[in-house]
């Protein structure tokens, strides 16, 4: 009875444990540059991602080349990633986000 018990408790904090890591649903924006104290991000906006479905399989393209021609951007200011997760990773996207003129 008290294995069952503990067993019972260990599986408990598990599930809670996850629910808090963010495994069933993530999505979390960083800056991809260090000094961002006197940035400007400047009026276009380019974003370039790519997905993967099933841990199996994955297309796209989240260069930073590809986030500036998606926006006409000639001069970068600041880059952003995110980060985007369902399911343990059943689902998921990373975005890169290129700021400039």
């Amino acid at each position: 009875m008290k294995k069952r018990y503990l067993c019972h408790v260990l599986c408990m904090v598990i599930f809670c444990s996850t629910l808090v890591s963010g495994c069933i649903y993530a999505k979390v924006k960083l800056p991809l540059d260090t000094d961002v104290s006197q940035t400007q991000l400047g009026k276009r906006v380019g974003l370039s991602s790519v997905y993967s479905v099933l841990w199996l399989v994955a297309w796209g393209d989240a260069g930073v080349a590809a986030a500036a021609e998606n926006g006409n951007i000639r001069t970068i200011n600041h880059l952003d990633t995110e980060h985007f997760s369902f399911l343990f990773g059943l689902y998921s996207r990373q975005t890169t986000i290129a700021y400039g003129d």
